[in-house]
């Protein structure tokens, strides 16, 4: 009785289930012991102070649980080295703490280590390589691994360069060798000094002969030369030798001292691998340094600039940290807050590295909407970088007239991000008067475009200072006032084209129409009289569908009885404006009036038979109005279609994708079958795109690509077409370039694809898929080296026809050459390397056969 009271008081109250079994009570259990083990490694030196006091207490709360939980303690263990930059010391210290009691467990993670080092250099993965050195090192700081082996270890990496160049990989060894020294601690510099020597002679021979001619092509500053990572870490190395290795940017834990012997028990250190291995493999393109746009101008701090040494191992700090961190920007801002580097410097230095991999060339490795996203929550949580911030797009902007393209681009694109995050606050002073350069006035116009396409054209014009609305582009709506608009055959093709109720076979037969051409039911009854078709024109075929829309009582009649009793004209007109609205209303009258009626209907069966004898005469000339005295060209024709379809689709790309569902196969049907008559074709529907959408560069994009993702255009049309606008908005403009990015990408994923499936069929050993695929690789290959060929050759006779017309627009389109190149430059280098022989006009031009020479050393 109490229990079913209780139920009535509280009948949302959940049942007992039935009790756990103790397997599950001791499934749970494990489970939050091993959350408690993994919790306690990955947290271990969150705290900077008291590292050594952490580093006893986690060794002691874990030594009892190595024999129950040895491989997950392990597996956390070399987990935490491959992705936690900044706490390599602080694990090595813990894993040395840990053999004083568990040796054979420390021999065990450290084969482990020695087997994640292997895979991950034969996969070419960089950064993972590095860090698992960088832990190497830390161990033989804290005396678990001798320094002898150490050293032996970095040496076989290093001898992975040998006897490759650097675009082939030769960077990889000697770059992740050199790169772990900075993290030797002073008293095992002091213990192996004449080992680091050895180490930095055997990398001297390699660094002598490497000429990085590809520099010039990554600098985002031309003009401002800077080393790239390799150089400087040279540079690096002298400086902490003669600073006898003392660095402040590298935390040591203190009470651990290296040795001349390993721990008993440690395996051998031996990489096992040859340079012949990664040859084909592995490839790295050392990054530069960060351009100084805040530490190079000015007065220095009281304590002095930072030194070469601690600015490198910064940076390098940053670089993996936004690398291991980068799908969470909160993390990512914290660990960088986190970085033990006390220096005045450290705030300028960190957002001079943030705008630099940003702007990197050849792209960035994350978009430019991260990086902003990430210099706001550090400004939100060290409210004294916002002042580093707007002072770092200043010295942006003054150097605009000297900034690469691709990254001016980006800069405007940040900016648009970066105004709407700030309601729309900035120092303009760089963008009013009289003095305002060329290219600063490009790159406001660029993140004006960008930033409409944030906001709304009415909210700028309100918003920002009247000063700057002279950058602020047009509303982006369609265009008005085009001369095909006016012809009376558009008029009525509107009527025809529809979203709702497409009927693609009446849509032809107006065509067909406009261009004297009959269909061939009545051609084959009036051979003599019948209109030769165009070569290749598809003609409509009235099917079953369309005989019954004809027939007696039909819609169409309807239509027609209702032209007969009044003005041909208005109703011309009525049906033109307001065909979706009118049917619904012609259907009841239909139904009003008798289907008996000679006069003004037939029968069914009369009807069905007058349409198959005579489609398109009076009914035509009745619904499709007037004939051209001469037939209408085909081009002509498609382009009354495509500004008709894209005026019926203007209002939302919704609207343009339903309306390309009901009718894309009208523009199919009427292309022709020659190949070079149908490129013309598709051009001339690429040229209706780009006029109806001038003034709305992301409906341009978007309405391209839908074309494009349905066969109706042609890639070879889009560049064609798009590279041969002429003046600072056309081929220059962004929408241009977005386009011709977008057909580029889009054809290297097919064949990427394809060599998937090609990979795919060896490990399963099919044969025929094989074969199929191999076949389909070559198609694909030969197409990307057509394309690029093509996007090439348009722009280098832009460069040519520009001449000295305008130094400042040759210049951008030989920036453009070398933007392509460098993006694609992996995937088309056959193309690259053969540019005078496989391009038109490269060999006739020795500033662009000069790009082609420096983007084949890439």
């Amino acid at each position: 009785l109490l229990f079913a009271m209780s139920r009535a008081a509280n009948p949302n109250k959940p049942k007992k289930g039935a009790q756990p079994t103790e397997a599950e009570l001791a499934a749970k259990k494990q489970k939050v012991e091993r959350e408690r083990i993994r919790k306690l490694i990955i947290t271990l030196g969150d705290d900077n102070k008291k590292v050594v006091s952490q580093v006893r207490g986690v060794a002691g709360a874990l030594e009892d649980d190595v024999e129950l939980h040895g491989d997950l303690m392990s597996d956390t263990v070399v987990e935490c080295a491959k992705c936690l930059p900044l706490k390599s010391g602080m694990f090595a210290a813990w894993l040395t703490k840990m053999a004083e009691k568990n040796a054979t467990w420390c021999a065990t993670v450290v084969s482990k280590l020695l087997e994640e080092l292997r895979a991950s250099v034969r996969t070419g993965r960089t950064s993972t390589v590095q860090l698992l050195l960088r832990f190497c090192v830390c161990l033989g700081n804290c005396g678990l691994i001798s320094l002898s082996s150490v050293f032996q270890l970095l040496h076989e990496v290093c001898a992975l360069s040998e006897g490759l160049r650097p675009n082939k990989g030769g960077d990889f060894g000697v770059f992740l060798a050199l790169a772990q020294l900075p993290f030797l601690s002073p008293a095992a510099y002091k213990k192996a000094k004449e080992a680091v020597s050895k180490l930095i002679e055997a990398a001297k021979p390699y660094l002598a002969h490497r000429d990085p001619r590809w520099k010039p092509l990554l600098q985002i500053l031309k003009g401002h030369e800077l080393p790239d990572r390799l150089e400087a870490l040279a540079d690096c190395l002298e400086s902490l030798v003669q600073a006898d290795w003392a660095s402040q940017a590298v935390l040591h834990v203190p009470g651990f001292e290296p040795a001349d012997e390993s721990k008993p028990g440690m395996p051998e250190f031996s990489l096992g691998i040859k340079a012949e291995e990664l040859k084909k493999t592995v490839r790295l393109q050392v990054p530069l340094m960060s351009s100084q746009l805040l530490t190079s101008a000015g007065e220095a701090p009281e304590g002095g600039r930072m030194s070469k040494q601690d600015r490198w191992v910064l940076e390098d700090y940053i670089l993996l940290t936004i690398e291991m961190f980068g799908k969470d920007v909160e993390k990512c801002s914290e660990q960088i807050l986190r970085i033990p580097v006390l220096h005045s410097d450290f705030e300028a230095v960190a957002v001079e590295t943030i705008f630099s991999q940003m702007l990197r060339l050849p792209s960035p490795p994350h978009l430019p909407l991260f990086y902003l996203r990430l210099l706001e929550a550090i400004a939100e949580k060290q409210v004294t970088t916002k002042k580093l911030i707007e002072e770092a797009y200043q010295a942006l902007f003054e150097h605009s007239a000297v900034l690469d393209e691709e990254s001016l681009d980006v800069l405007a694109e940040a900016f648009a991000y970066h105004l709407v995050h700030s309601t729309y606050q900035a120092d303009w002073k760089h963008f009013t008067g009289e003095s305002v350069s060329v290219q600063g006035q490009r790159f406001i116009r660029r993140a004006m475009e960008r930033l409409q396409r944030l906001s709304f054209h009415q909210n700028l014009i309100h918003r920002l200072p009247e000063a700057v609305h002279v950058y602020v582009p047009a509303e982006p709506v369609a265009a008005s006032g085009l001369p095909v608009v006016s012809r009376p055959e558009f008029g009525r093709m509107i009527g025809f084209v529809r979203i709702k109720d497409a009927n693609e076979n009446k849509v032809m037969e107006y065509c067909n129409w406009l261009m004297h051409l009959q269909p061939k039911e009545e051609q084959s009854e009036q051979p003599s009289t019948a209109a030769k078709p165009s070569e290749g024109v598809a003609e409509v075929t009235v099917n079953d569908d369309d005989a019954n829309e004809a027939a007696g009582g039909d819609e169409t009649d309807a239509k027609r009885r209702k032209l007969n009793d009044g003005s041909k004209d208005a109703a011309s007109k009525q049906e033109a404006g307001k065909a979706e609205e009118a049917e619904p209303s012609v259907k009841q009258e239909e139904k009003e009036e008798g289907q008996g009626d000679e006069a003004k209907g037939t029968s069914a069966d009369s009807s069905s038979k007058e349409a198959a004898d005579a489609p398109g005469r009076a009914a035509s000339s009745e619904e499709f109005g007037p004939a051209p005295a001469q037939p209408l060209p085909l081009e002509e024709v498609a382009e009354i279609v495509a500004f008709a379809m894209l005026q019926q689709g203007h209002r939302t790309p919704t609207h343009m994708s339903k309306l390309l569902d009901g009718n894309q196969k009208v523009l199919i049907r009427l292309r022709p079958q020659d190949e070079e008559k149908a490129h013309s074709f598709a051009k001339r529907i690429v040229r209706c795109v780009l006029d109806f959408w001038r003034a709305s560069a992301q409906r341009l994009e978007i309405v391209m690509d839908m074309l494009l993702h349905r066969a109706v255009v042609t890639p070879r049309a889009v560049v064609e077409t798009a590279l041969a606008e002429k003046g600072p908005q056309g081929c220059d403009s962004m929408a241009v370039w977005n386009i011709i990015n977008s057909v580029a990408r889009k054809s290297l994923e097919r064949s990427q694809a394809v060599r998937v499936e090609l990979a795919l069929a060896k490990k399963l050993g099919k044969e025929d898929s094989l074969e199929k695929s191999r076949a389909q690789l070559d198609e694909a290959v030969h197409e990307n080296a057509e394309l690029f060929t093509l996007i090439f050759t348009g722009l280098v006779k832009n460069y040519q026809d520009i001449g000295d017309k305008d130094a400042t627009l040759r210049n951008i389109t030989l920036q453009r050459i070398s933007a392509i190149g460098r993006k694609y430059v992996a995937f088309i280098r056959p193309l690259v390397v053969a540019a005078e022989s496989r391009i038109p006009g490269v060999a006739n031009c020795p500033e662009v056969a000069a790009v082609f020479s420096t983007l084949s050393t890439l």
